[in-house]
C-alpha cells in the first residue's frame, strides 16, 4: 500500500482520519465505489499472528505498562475535571477518566469484548418517550431504528456477528437472522438462565463480534481464554483488521498510512477545507489534500481535531459556529456485581462473555433510559488478583490459596448503563497542554447526572438479586463514580436537523461544511444502555451509502 501512485502525491477523493471501527467501513465502501481514499491512523499496524497475545502484562488495558495498542503514556496527555471544578488536572492514559481508544490500526475493536448490540427502537426517540429532563439536552435522533436496520443487518453480515435471534422480545424487528450461531453458555450462564427465567425475565446469549465457525475466509473461534482485552491471533474476533484490512491492502483505491498523527483540517485561500495536515512517523509535517474529509477518530479525538482547526473562516474551530462541537460528551456508568459460587462457573475457555438480559432497556419506573445486563464468567490471573471480597488477604499463602480455589468459581454481571447528555459535559482543546507534536490536547469535563446515579443503583440491585437467585454464596457490588468516561465515549458532534443544536445532519455531514463528515461515536444523540460498536459501524455504512450516492451524482468533484 506504500507506493507512488500520482493521486497519493496529489489530491485524494477522500481522506479519512482514524482506521478503527468506522473508518475501516468508510474506507472499504468508498474504495469499492472507485474513489481514491487515504486512510490515516495515529497508531501502528500490528500483525495479530505475531503479537504477544498471551502476555497479560503487555496487553493489559489499564495500568502500567500500557499495552502496545494504547496511546503512549508520555506522548498523549490530556486534561480532566468534574463539573463545578475550576481547575483541570493533567492526566495520562494509565490514569482514571482518560477515556482512551485504541492507538492502533483497528482501534478499540482489535481488543474489545466483542459485544455487538443493536439499539432498541425506543433509544432513537427518547425525548418523545420520556419528555424533557432537567439538566440534560435529551433529544430524539434524526433517524429511526427502521431506517438504520438494513445497515445493522449489513454490518452484522460483513463484520461477522454471532447471536441468538428471536429470543429477546425487546429488540427491534430484524430483516434476517444473525449470520452466525451463538456461543455456547458456560456453567455459570446456565445457573443465571434458570434464575432469570424463575424471576420472569428473558435471558439469551449475547451477540458477539466473533465468528463461531469458518466464515468468509476466517477461521472459527478456538475459545482461547485470552480474548477480552487481547488481540485475537487467528482473526476470529471481528474487527476492521480481520474483516476489511486484507481487502483494503489489495485495493488500488486505498492507501493506509499508519503512525500518522492528524494536527488540523486545512483550508485553502477561499476558506474551503482542502485536506488534513498530519505528522508522519518521522515527525515531518505532511499535507494530504482531498476533496472530502471524513473524521473517524473517536468522540474525544474528532472534536479535538475540529477545535484545533481554527482559521479566520473558522474562528471557533471547524463546524463549530454555535459552540456545539465537543458538547454532550457521554459514556456509560458501568454498574456491576460479582459473586462466588459453590460450583464452577467457568470451564476456563473464552470468550467469557455469555448470557444477557434486556428486560431493563427502558421504561424503568421513575427512571430515564436503561441498560442491558450481561455476564462474564472468565477473567485473567492478574485481574483476578485484585478481585477479593472484604477480609481476604492481599498476599502470601492464603491469597494464593484463594486464587487457586476460587478462580473458576467467579461470575460477574455488568451493564453499560445510560449516561444522559449534558451540555457542560464536553471536550475542549487545551490552551496550555500540548502533546509530543505540539498539538493542543483534549480537555475533558464530565460528571454523571442524578438520573445516571439512580439508574446505576437500580440495575445493581437487579444484578444482586439475580446472582443470589442463581445460588451465589457471596455477592458484591461496585459503587457509582462521580463521573469520567471510559472506552464507550460518544456524543460530541451530535446529529440533528437543527444546525443551532447539532453539529452534523442525519448522514454525518457537518452543517457548516458540506465536504466534511463525521462517522464515529461522536454522532450519538443519546448514549444507549449498551456497547456502541455495532451502532457506530451501522452508522458508518449509512453515511457511506449517502456519500457514494452523492459522489456518483457529481457532488464534490470540483
Amino acid at each position: 500500500m506504500e507506493n507512488s501512485r500520482k493521486w497519493e502525491k496529489d489530491q485524494a477523493d477522500a481522506v479519512i482520519v482514524g482506521a478503527g471501527a468506522s473508518g475501516g467501513v468508510v474506507a472499504k465502501e468508498l474504495a469499492a465505489a472507485g474513489m481514491k481514499v487515504v486512510l490515516l491512523e495515529r497508531g501502528a499496524l500490528i500483525d495479530p499472528a505475531k503479537y504477544r497475545q498471551h502476555d497479560e502484562l503487555a496487553t493489559r488495558r489499564t495500568g502500567s505498562p500500557l499495552p502496545d495498542y494504547a496511546p503512549s503514556e508520555t506522548r498523549h496527555p490530556r486534561e480532566f475535571r468534574f463539573q463545578g471544578e475550576k481547575e483541570f488536572r493533567k492526566i495520562l492514559p494509565s490514569g482514571g477518566s482518560y477515556g482512551w481508544m485504541g492507538g492502533v490500526v483497528g482501534g478499540g475493536q482489535l481488543t474489545y469484548a466483542a459485544l455487538m448490540w443493536r439499539r432498541p427502537p425506543i433509544d432513537f426517540r427518547m425525548k418523545s418517550e420520556y419528555g424533557p429532563v432537567a439538566g440534560t439536552t435529551l433529544e430524539d435522533w434524526p433517524l429511526s431504528y427502521e431506517e438504520l436496520e438494513p445497515f445493522y443487518d449489513k454490518a452484522e453480515k460483513e463484520i461477522g456477528v454471532c447471536g441468538e435471534g428471536g429470543i429477546n422480545p425487546f429488540e427491534g424487528k430484524r430483516s434476517s437472522p444473525f449470520p452466525l450461531p451463538p456461543m455456547n453458555p458456560s456453567p455459570g450462564d446456565e445457573l443465571l438462565r434458570k434464575a432469570a427465567q424463575k424471576l420472569g425475565y428473558h435471558p439469551f446469549m449475547s451477540p458477539l463480534g466473533i465468528v463461531t465457525r469458518d466464515y468468509r475466509g476466517r477461521g472459527g473461534c478456538i475459545h482461547h481464554p485470552c480474548c477480552n482485552g487481547f488481540v485475537c491471533e487467528i482473526g476470529a474476533k471481528s474487527s476492521m483488521v480481520s474483516a476489511f484490512l486484507p481487502e483494503l491492502q489489495k485495493s488500488e483505491n486505498c492507501r493506509l498510512i499508519p503512525l500518522a498523527v492528524a494536527a488540523e483540517i486545512t483550508t485553502n485561500s477561499r476558506g474551503k477545507p482542502d485536506g488534513v495536515r498530519y505528522f508522519d512517523q518521522r515527525g515531518r509535517a505532511v499535507h494530504q489534500r482531498a476533496r472530502l474529509i471524513v473524521l473517524a477518530a473517536s468522540a474525544t479525538e474528532t472534536p479535538r481535531l475540529l477545535l484545533n482547526s481554527k482559521s479566520r473562516w473558522f474562528p471557533r474551530g471547524m463546524a463549530n459556529p454555535n459552540d456545539w462541537v465537543g458538547r454532550n460528551l457521554m459514556g456509560h456508568t458501568g454498574p456491576k456485581a460479582y459473586a462466588f459460587f459453590p460450583e464452577a462457573t467457568s470451564e476456563g475457555v473464552g470468550p467469557g462473555t455469555g448470557l444477557a438480559l434486556d428486560d431493563f432497556h427502558g421504561k424503568n419506573p421513575g427512571l430515564v433510559g436503561g441498560g442491558v445486563l450481561y455476564s462474564h464468567c472468565l477473567t485473567t490471573p492478574l485481574n483476578f488478583a485484585g478481585i477479593r471480597p472484604p477480609g481476604e488477604p492481599e498476599w502470601g499463602r492464603p491469597h494464593k490459596k484463594f486464587q487457586r480455589e476460587q478462580f473458576n468459581h467467579y461470575y460477574r454481571i455488568t451493564s453499560p448503563a445510560e449516561d444522559l447528555p449534558q451540555f457542560e459535559n464536553r471536550v475542549e482543546a487545551s490552551p496550555q497542554v500540548r502533546d509530543a507534536w505540539g498539538i493542543p490536547v483534549a480537555r475533558i469535563t464530565h460528571s454523571f447526572h442524578a438520573n445516571d446515579h439512580a439508574l446505576f443503583d437500580f440495575l445493581t440491585g437487579k444484578m444482586e438479586r439475580l446472582l443470589r437467585e442463581a445460588g451465589a454464596r457471596e455477592v458484591f457490588a461496585g459503587n457509582s463514580s462521580r463521573g469520567g468516561i471510559s472506552l464507550h465515549q460518544n456524543g460530541t458532534c451530535r446529529m440533528g436537523n437543527d444546525p443551532k443544536t447539532s453539529v452534523v445532519n442525519r448522514y454525518g455531514q457537518t452543517h457548516e461544511v458540506d465536504s466534511l463528515f463525521v462517522v464515529d461515536g461522536s454522532l450519538f444523540v443519546t448514549s444507549g444502555g449498551r456497547n456502541p460498536a455495532l451502532t457506530i459501524q451501522a452508522l458508518a455504512y449509512w453515511s457511506s451509502d449517502y456519500l457514494v450516492q452523492q459522489w456518483k451524482g457529481g457532488a464534490w468533484h470540483r
